[in-house]
């Protein structure tokens, strides 16, 4: 098995003290050997190197090493005196003499490298795959089917897991590789993942950089030839996203669930949840409906509160009480007009097809204009649904459609906004606006339905739902659900077909922001009715799901939009990453991406 090699040039940058150069620790340079070297650590290992200093002058060099403190970035490695422990690590950084007042550098490259061999898999798989040759027989080649091709993954994703076919093969060499990344694994699963720790390390090594995984199948009882699959890219980007949670609804079981970013487990927030919830923007308010004695014509609003000291999600209005008689909702940023954290309000999608501003406390109505302007446009008897508060407070983005009553399910609608002022004591919402053309016409056909809108936490833009027909057609995939990006200013509108699975019918909906935004990227999470590798397909999905109105069970899926492509010329989307250790049996969509309850 080949080893990685670094090709990279080093420039070593040396500070000058005086020109006079004595034994009293004046030098024209300090320098630092060696100047480059490359260390090779393993996964889970660490590995050593010894340098030594000397101040150069003009009538030779004098090794000062005792007299100087050298020291690295400590995501790499630390020193004891001269000697550098490295970590598992992979890339390049500088090490540092301070030499008194005087410093030097050199540059040390490090490879990350592993040979991981996963029971039951022999012990002698290297030598089975080192000494077999290439066949070429598409029949018995490996497909990779997760991660998806090109794909862009934040730097701190949980562990993913690696699927393929295994197409008559029975033993599987899998490698990863970037400049400064090579691993390898062994196994007779047709799916591996690494652990958190080595995963970690590698996506740490790879930030910026491309990560490729490519297979290798041989079948044990004619062990000569292996088959290799066409490598899978995928982009580790260098942006970490924050400690925050994702709220999603697990409809099939009528569940809202919290999972914290980076986490692979689930908190329940709320059962009994029949229809949608919302996150405030803060993560200490939910907005959620539920069918009342399971009466979906009459379906109501509900609130939650998250109580800091019982650390626990408080009912500050229940649905079953039956007062607010609507479905979608919303809530201004703290800051907001008169609002504040522990006295808010909610935009609550009415059963009459208006929108409505309530207390979440009460359960009674604010006084405002909302009601009236919510439904006007360019024809009468309109319907009002599916607000988003934008983060600085003045504006609202929502569903419009021509059609009188529409709450719930939707057709032919349009995205409005309305600004928000909070004048002289009084809550004022602007008329509509309609700035974004409808129909937009695409490859696979005319798109006619805009909804979910959601604002992106810096005001720049607006991701929304589009569909060829009405909202939750049956079945869910024929209406063509897909996601397009908007300026926020209506410059422009674009596809997001890298998102989308180009022109594939893959129900897509529901998506909504990160709460901060990447040095490199925005990112979204959304639920989608696509293949998760050979874990979820439409044959082997849970009969829940389907029970549920789904041909499979729908995940949540996490996607970046490229800062630097926002140009309305392009699509600026990735293919997206599947949200890691979700219940792959539940039916999971609606999700919010938040701060965490309690860390406000």
């Amino acid at each position: 098995m080949g080893r990685l090699c670094l090709a990279f040039a080093c420039a070593l940058a040396a500070a000058c003290g005086s020109s006079s150069g004595d034994d009293t620790g004046n030098y024209d340079a300090i320098e630092v050997e060696p100047a480059f070297t490359t260390v090779t650590v393993p996964l889970g290992g660490t590995a050593t190197q010894d340098y030594k200093v000397y101040g150069v002058t003009m009538g030779g060099r004098t090794e000062i090493t005792s007299r100087c403190a050298l020291g690295m970035d400590a995501d790499f490695g630390s020193f004891t005196n001269a000697t550098a422990t490295v970590l598992p690590r992979g890339g390049k950084t500088t090490i540092t003499a301070l030499c008194d007042m005087q410093t030097g550098t050199a540059l040390l490259g490090v490879n990350l490298v592993g040979d991981v061999v996963v029971p039951p898999a022999p012990s002698d798989a290297p030598d089975k795959f080192g000494n077999a040759t290439v066949g070429t027989d598409a029949a018995r080649t490996p497909v990779i089917e997760y991660p998806l091709e090109h794909a862009v993954s934040p730097r701190n994703m949980p562990p993913i897991e690696a699927q393929w076919t295994t197409t008559g093969n029975d033993l599987f060499h899998i490698t990863l590789t970037s400049t400064f990344v090579s691993i390898n694994i062994y196994t007779t699963s047709p799916e591996v993942q690494l652990g958190e720790q080595d995963w970690e390390n590698v996506l740490a090594s790879s930030a910026g950089e491309n990560l490729v995984y490519t297979v290798e199948g041989l079948a044990q009882a004619t062990p000569d030839t292996k088959f290799v699959s066409v490598p899978r890219t995928i982009v580790i980007a260098r942006d970490i996203i924050d400690r925050t949670a994702i709220y999603y609804w697990a409809s099939s079981r009528g569940q809202v669930m919290e999972q914290m970013f980076g986490a692979t487990t689930q908190t329940l927030v709320k059962g009994d949840c029949t229809s949608c919830h919302t996150v405030n923007r803060n993560g200490t308010r939910i907005g959620y409906s539920r069918c009342v004695a399971n009466d979906c014509n009459n379906l109501y609003a509900g609130f939650l509160e998250y109580d800091a000291s019982s650390k626990s999600w408080v009912e500050t209005v229940d649905a079953n009480a039956m007062q607010i008689r609507g479905s979608y909702t919303t809530f201004p940023p703290n800051g907001t007009g008169p609002f504040t954290d522990t006295s808010t309000a909610a935009i609550v999608s009415m059963n009459n097809g208006t929108l409505q501003l309530y207390d979440p406390d009460t359960a009674t109505v604010i006084a405002s204009n909302l009601n009236q302007v919510s439904t006007m446009g360019p024809t009468t008897g309109r319907s009002a649904l599916m607000a988003d508060w934008s983060p600085d407070g003045q504006k609202i983005v929502f569903a419009s459609t021509p059609n009188a009553n529409q709450w719930i399910d939707l057709s032919g609608s349009s995205i409005a906004t309305m600004t928000y002022s909070y004048t002289g004591g009084q809550h004022v919402f602007g008329a509509p606006q309609f700035p974004f053309p409808n129909p937009i016409t695409l490859q696979n056909g005319s798109y006619t339905n805009f909804f979910f809108p959601s604002y992106s936490p810096d005001n720049a833009l607006i991701v929304v739902n589009a569909s060829r027909s009405a909202w939750r057609s049956n079945p869910a995939r024929a209406a063509g659900q897909r996601l397009m990006l908007a300026d926020a200013n209506a410059a422009w509108i674009v596809d997001m077909t890298e998102m989308n699975g180009g022109f594939t019918d893959l129900d897509i909906t529901w998506a909504h922001w990160a709460p901060t935004v990447g040095a490199d990227y925005y990112w979204v999470v959304f639920s989608s009715q696509r293949d998760y590798g050979h874990r979820i397909t439409a044959a082997n999905t849970e009969p829940s799901c389907i029970a549920n109105g789904v041909t499979q069970c729908k995940q949540i899926w996490i996607g970046a939009i490229a800062k630097n492509k926002l140009s309305g010329t392009m699509d600026p989307s990735s293919p997206p990453m599947w949200l890691p250790g979700q219940d792959m049996k539940a039916d999971n969509i609606s999700p919010y991406w938040s701060v965490p309850a309690g860390l406000q």
